[in-house]
């Protein structure tokens, strides 16, 4: 299934110049470059999902045990050092 779709000029010329000097054809840097794109936004939108989730059931901290959490955090790193 093939869809022409639209480039900008200066897209086009950075995309034959990588093209030219790689082993890479312009259809596959672009096949790649969509690709990763649509992984990260599904990345990105799961984990909003999963931080609204934790939000609604509650799993989440406040500004003050936020604070705390971190300290104690770093203060166990110190210890570990």
């Amino acid at each position: 299934m093939n869809h022409p779709i639209t480039l900008p000029q200066r897209l086009i010329k950075r995309l034959e110049k990588i093209s030219e000097n790689s082993r890479h054809t312009p259809q596959s840097i672009i096949t790649q470059a969509i690709t990763e794109k649509l992984d990260y936004e599904e990345w990105f939108a799961k984990q909003v999902a999963a931080g609204m989730a934790d939000e609604k059931a509650g799993r989440v901290y406040g500004k003050r045990e936020f604070w705390e959490q971190l300290d104690k955090a770093r203060n166990e790193r110190k210890k570990a050092d």
